[in-house]
């Protein structure tokens, strides 16, 4: 099962022109006159420029596969290069667009949101009216970003990536340090990850400075576009008001105590006290191991019993060849989906090996492609939904196929598949909202000292993971170190918090589905079809949730309680 790329394009060279036509369109936008715009020129205006970004986009998501599929390969990472620069030189007259909308007079924005297919495009351009520079300021921004934070979270990745550890007489990387934490043998879980956070504290150096650029590059782009704190820049781009996010991380920090008990039962199950490294330990095995036909038949039957679309939708990623499966020379570890424009043909990577882990990653894959698929409705501006809303699809997905998988086992196999489900969703809600909790004070210790050091920085993880997890786990020294080998920090800041408000929505959505049978799906996938065509606080009223009521984020706490229920009683 790999991938045939022939339906974004037969031939490199067809991509080529189509980036390389892209620019040359786009300079006509430059000139376009703002003053004179009606809701019928806005419209064509919105339709032209889609047309532009759309040739500029495929043939990056191209060259991006080609990169997965073979890292070594050196021309298809020549080709990514040549794209990604034709992108940015298009994403500078976007830019320009965008600044020129947004120095309109308000009641004239107000006028024009009525235009067909494109009222929430206005919308957002009124919102973040009072963040848009000028045009020659927004042309600036572009145009440095690839050597602004975006490089220094380039640079962090070359360095990552470079690091191998030696653990046992084998020399192993990142990925497979990080995989030994899912061993039996308590005393090489300590060991690897004690190696592996040492690796990162030799160069503490260079980490501390390169992390320090991205928060006073970040910081510094949100002073410049008004916004009240750093975060609140990321909340605007995720569509979600301040108040939100700051109820979600007051909530789900007010609720540890359901993580706390879990692991206090864990470690008198094991007879070992759990450090860090310890807290995905097995509790039992799972002897089930699954041909990648006998995971298809699962992850299809899954979604066919929920939706006949679905179903259908899912099914075409096999029979189409938009999965590439197996692990392979020089192929990029762990997994995704892609789609970048709305034309209903996503593709997803994997590294399947037959484990359960591994069923579950391709029905999360498969959600995201779902979703990629359905939101093809939407016009290309209207495609991509905000952070909030990118997990909702693949992590009900996940569910849905964690129902399937946990019916087939009995027994302790059973017991330690459900324990592994809850360890997933505390890392994906309770983990992440320590990040971000992390990342506020972080940013705040940069505003306040002008630079943060390694040893501070590491002083206010530790006191972080102390909170979550309390007396439940003994937090070792390394530990206070982690945050030097998180990847969002450099790449995203304040991303992280968006998977612990997909987990919750997705919980309270998933409690829907159950109450209410096959009368949930048609509004389900409405949401899956709308898209990024409005706000997630809209989207999420048709089907009765109200995203500022306390009682819904608590809800899904109380699932996730009733889960570690089933586990330790």
């Amino acid at each position: 099962m790999e991938w045939d790329l022939s339906s974004i394009y037969r031939s490199v060279e067809i991509a080529r022109k189509d980036s390389e036509e892209a620019v040359k369109m786009s300079k006509d936008f430059l000139d376009v006159d703002m003053e004179s715009l009606d809701e019928k020129s806005l419209k064509k205006l919105l339709e032209d420029l889609e047309r532009v970004l759309w040739k500029t986009l495929l043939p990056l998501q191209y060259a991006s596969l080609k990169v997965s599929k073979n890292t070594q390969d050196i021309e298809a990472q020549k080709l990514y290069g040549i794209f990604q620069k034709n992108y940015t030189k298009v994403d500078q007259v976007v830019s320009v667009i965008k600044s020129k909308l947004a120095s309109l007079p308000l009641e004239r924005l107000e006028s024009l949101k009525k235009v067909e297919n494109y009222s929430h495009v206005v919308e957002r351009v009124i919102e973040e009216k009072d963040h848009i520079l000028s045009k020659d300021a927004e042309q600036v921004m572009s145009a440095l970003s690839v050597s602004r934070r975006d490089a220094a979270a380039d640079t962090y990745e070359k360095l990552s990536a470079s690091y191998t550890f030696e653990i046992d007489g084998k020399r192993m990387t990142s990925e497979e340090v990080r995989a030994l934490r899912y061993q039996k043998n308590g005393n090489l879980r300590k060991r690897a990850m004690r190696i592996f956070f040492e690796r990162y504290r030799k160069d503490k150096l260079v980490i501390e400075n390169l992390y320090n650029t991205v928060i006073r590059d970040w910081d510094t782009e949100a002073k410049l576009r008004n916004y009240k704190s750093p975060i609140s820049m990321r909340n605007a781009q995720n569509e979600v008001s301040d108040e939100i996010v700051d109820k979600l991380i007051e909530v789900t920090s007010d609720k540890t105590s359901i993580l706390k008990r879990y692991y206090t039962w864990k470690s008198k199950f094991l007879g070992e006290e759990l450090t860090p490294a310890d807290v995905y330990a097995p509790i039992g095995e799972i002897d089930r191991k699954y041909s990648f036909d006998e995971a298809k038949d699962l992850v299809l039957r899954a979604y066919y019993s929920f939706s006949e679309e679905a179903g259908r939708i899912v099914q075409s990623f096999f029979d189409e060849r938009r999965i590439d499966a197996f692990p392979s020379t020089g192929k990029r570890g762990g997994a995704f989906c892609s789609y970048s424009v709305p034309n209903g043909k996503p593709y997803v990577l994997l590294n399947f090996t037959g484990k359960v882990r591994d069923v579950m990653t391709l029905a999360h894959e498969l959600g995201h492609g779902l979703h990629g698929t359905l939101s093809s409705d939407q016009t290309l501006l209207n495609y991509h939904t905000p952070l909030t809303m990118a997990e909702v699809a693949s992590v009900f997905g996940e569910f849905l196929v964690f129902d399937e998988v946990k019916n087939e086992l009995s027994g302790e196999e059973r017991r330690a598949f459900i324990a592994g489900k809850i360890e997933d969703v505390f890392a994906t809600m309770f983990r992440q909202n320590m990040f971000v909790k992390f990342e506020i004070k972080a940013h705040e210790l940069v505003e306040k000292e002008g630079f943060a050091p390694f040893d501070g920085l590491s002083d206010i993880y530790g006191e972080e993971i102390e909170k979550m997890f309390g007396e439940s786990v003994r937090i070792t020294e390394e530990y206070h170190d982690e945050w030097s080998s998180i990847p969002h920090f450099f790449f995203a800041p304040f991303y992280v918090y968006a998977y612990n408000f997909a987990n919750a929505l997705v919980i309270a959505l998933y409690q829907k589905y159950l109450e209410d049978g096959k009368r949930f799906v048609p509004k389900y996938l409405k949401i899956l079809k709308s898209g990024g065509n409005d706000k997630p606080e809209r989207l999420l009223k048709s089907v009765g949730i109200d995203l500022s009521d306390v009682n819904f984020w608590e809800r899904a706490f109380e699932f996730l309680n009733d889960l570690v229920k089933e586990v330790i009683d």
